[in-house]
């Protein structure tokens, strides 16, 4: 049986439910979550917790806000004037709507509506899973041995073009691959 180590790339299947049992998150083996084992690519404890996991193999970790999301930060509870939005036509904004904010900086934030007044809309910026301990339930689909790189197709390819009357020998050029 082949075992996880760190630089392998994995695919997992994995469930994500809050301490009450409430399911937030789950894929299945048609869409699996591949990721590079020590790259930093997912929470650092599953990660570690993948390493010497074999394929197939379940595992079940529970993970506090901070090994998360994060924890529930009050300041991230903002109030926006009304006149500050802009939506499309025929789109009403609503409590629990989710709204993407564009910041002058080119930053984007995205936010869930928590009230509406008169005046403005209460804005929460935290991750819906901030302050929650999450549990996560993973299997260890496959490992792949090779590296990501070698796994990508190249973005351009060597072509060798036709000779001409005038010239004798062969030219090669590189063109952009055609990708899918």
């Amino acid at each position: 049986m082949t075992i996880a180590k760190k630089g392998d790339i994995v695919n997992i299947k994995c469930e994500i439910k809050l301490e009450d049992g409430f399911l937030c998150y789950k894929n299945d083996e048609k869409n699996p979550i591949e990721f590079q084992i020590g790259e930093g690519n997912f929470f650092p404890k599953i990660e570690s917790a993948i390493l010497e996991m074999e394929e197939g193999e379940t595992k079940t970790i529970a993970l506090e806000p901070e090994e998360a999301f994060g924890p529930y930060i009050d300041d991230l509870v903002v109030e926006i004037p009304k006149d500050l939005f802009h939506t499309k036509e025929g789109v009403e904004i609503g409590v629990d709507s989710k709204v993407k904010i564009n910041a002058p900086s080119g930053k984007v934030y995205y936010g869930i509506v928590s009230e509406i007044s008169e005046y403005g809309l209460k804005l929460n910026l935290n991750h819906p899973l901030a302050g929650k301990k999450i549990i996560i339930t993973l299997n260890l689909e496959s490992i792949i041995k090779e590296p990501l790189e070698t796994k990508k197709k190249s973005m351009f390819q060597l072509k060798k073009t036709k000779k001409t009357k005038n010239k004798k020998s062969t030219k090669s050029t590189v063109t952009p691959s055609k990708t899918k």
